[in-house]
């Protein structure tokens, strides 16, 4: 096992990528663009940079323990170069945006109910002599609430596909935005395309559209069901 393989055996770690001494000096004549003459003179023997290795995380909570663990292979290891306050930045960052994210989610849900609610509502009291008559010739609740069920199920269907295609429209603009800045060139850094992430956001979606709507139905009905 070389120690690219040892690397990767961490838990914690993603990818892990060797750059060789000719590819350090490349990247940094990338970086330095319009200036990369200042580099002349460090191809071949004279080449400065060191081969490295390139660690990617899988979650950056984790970056001080992995950093411990490649730091016990002190025959190889020269030296860690690691972004720590950024890291920090990002980790509280990103914990922010989640206490963020979650109370816009959790208002747009009692809004989406609110909403449905009222809609299937008004459905319902324009059939309400049609509920009454069922009941009275013996329909069960379950039999009259099922179509209204269906149709918020619908209805929360139908919201689901307009909030992805505008929060897959929204991420992947900002996402461009935020990829060909200078700072996250700078960093190295990239951002998990919208793509990766759509079988995981079109599931929850539509299961949360389907019970929102599914809940709004049964609150519009209760009214209507005690004859």
């Amino acid at each position: 096992m070389n120690f690219g393989e040892k690397i990767r055996a961490i838990d914690g770690v993603s990818t892990v990528e060797f750059v060789s001494k000719d590819e350090a000096l490349e990247q940094m004549k990338e970086r330095f663009g319009e200036r990369q003459d200042l580099l002349e003179g460090y191809e071949g023997e004279n080449n400065i940079f060191t081969a490295s290795y390139v660690v990617t995380l899988t979650d950056l909570t984790k970056s001080e323990a992995v950093q411990d663990q490649i730091n016990t292979y002190t025959d190889v290891v020269k030296k860690i170069n690691s972004k720590d306050e950024v890291v920090t930045t990002l980790i509280n960052l990103a914990n922010g945006i989640k206490i963020v994210t979650g109370v816009i989610l959790v208002l747009l849900i009692i809004i989406s109910i609110f909403i449905i609610a009222n809609t299937i509502k008004l459905t319902v009291h324009s059939r309400r002599k049609e509920i009454s008559i069922m009941k009275y010739v013996g329909a069960t609740n379950g039999f009259i609430r099922w179509p209204f069920i269906v149709e918020g199920m619908i209805i929360g269907v139908l919201a689901s596909i307009i909030s992805i295609i505008i929060v897959g429209g929204a991420y992947t603009f900002i996402a461009d935005k935020l990829v060909s800045s200078e700072f996250m060139q700078l960093m190295n850094m990239s951002l998990i395309s919208f793509s990766d992430m759509f079988n995981s956001i079109i599931f929850v979606y539509m299961l949360l559209g389907i019970g929102i709507g599914v809940l709004g139905s049964v609150i519009s009905m209760r009214k209507y069901l005690k004859v």
